[in-house]
């Protein structure tokens, strides 16, 4: 049987490859959809390395009853969890407002390389249309780092990425530290690219490390499938005057790493982020930066050269 158009898509974030089909649903396109439009790729182009890294068949309907053997990291706070049952991986989402139904579960194989996602309807007037942003966050953002890590290729890291004039600048801030602010104000540069203002990822590739966008912007509602040679770290604080304040290399450390997301189930994957946050401290320039909110926190980024 022909495949009707609009069953597959493909995408790619940083690099990794990530192909979805599905039979009889609709795909909802409106809203946050937009945010992934620069990430969808054709099938001649799925990921840098050729081959989609993970497959997975998305169906809408009723969900799976699945009982854990063994529970890997549950996250009930943050409405998931994942474990083991029957020798596959299963990752279960609950909707964040009482009384907290199941909304999906995705069936992975033990590397998270292919598997089946379940969805529960997203509206009652359309019951077999499903959503990619409802699908894709937190699950998307779990394959993700899976996959980074487990290919030792990088990290993703709470932090707004800026390519201006082709040079990549992350700035590394926990909540409230001023990430969307600083976007908001590089979006009046038309030189500047806001690759995500929430989630980026940094690389280690051809023996320089990069920074990529996602799909997953923070306040400022910008995103960018862009990537680009990372020159410059920064790690954001508000402050009385735009100011570099250099500190030990111990302590960049202990703030990037802070900022890392991490599958803490995993102790390989854990020493590499801890390998890789040491070589980004140590080959990449990185400095405190203290910033005030208009338009001369710019103006100063640009002085610095």
């Amino acid at each position: 049987m022909s495949r009707r158009p609009g069953e597959r898509l493909h995408l790619s974030i940083a690099g990794i490859g990530i192909d979805l089909t599905w039979a009889g649903g609709r795909l909802a396109r409106g809203g946050a959809h937009r945010f992934y439009r620069q990430f969808l790729r054709d099938e001649n182009r799925r990921s840098r390395r050729g081959r989609p890294n993970v497959a997975l068949h998305v169906e809408c309907g009723e969900l799976p009853s699945v009982t854990p053997e063994r529970m890997i990291f549950d996250a009930m706070a943050n409405h998931w969890r994942l474990f083991r049952t029957d020798g596959q991986a299963v990752f279960e989402v609950f909707h964040p407002l009482p009384p907290h139904p199941l909304i999906q579960v995705s069936v992975m194989a033990p590397d998270f390389t292919s598997g089946r996602v379940y969805l529960a309807p997203a509206t009652t007037s359309h019951p077999s249309s499903w959503s990619l942003p409802r699908m894709m966050r937190p699950f998307g953002e779990l394959l993700l780092i899976q996959h980074l890590l487990r290919e030792r290729r990088g990290v993703l890291v709470h932090a707004l990425g800026v390519a201006d004039r082709g040079a990549g600048l992350l700035f590394v801030g926990r909540s409230g530290a001023g990430k969307s602010t600083l976007a908001r104000l590089y979006k009046l540069h038309a030189d500047v690219i806001i690759l995500g203002d929430e989630r980026v990822v940094v690389t280690a590739e051809h023996g320089g490390f990069w920074l990529s966008g996602t799909p997953w912007p923070g306040d400022g509602f910008t995103v960018s499938g862009d990537r680009v040679p990372l020159r410059k770290v920064f790690f954001l604080e508000h402050g009385s005057r735009n100011a570099l304040i250099p500190d030990t290399r111990l302590t960049l450390y202990g703030l990037l790493f802070q900022q890392l997301f991490l599958p803490f189930w995993r102790e390989d994957a854990l020493g590499f982020a801890v390998y890789f946050a040491h070589q980004l401290i140590t080959a990449v320039p990185a400095c405190r930066l203290a910033f005030v909110n208009d338009r001369t926190a710019i103006e100063f980024l640009h002085g610095q050269g």
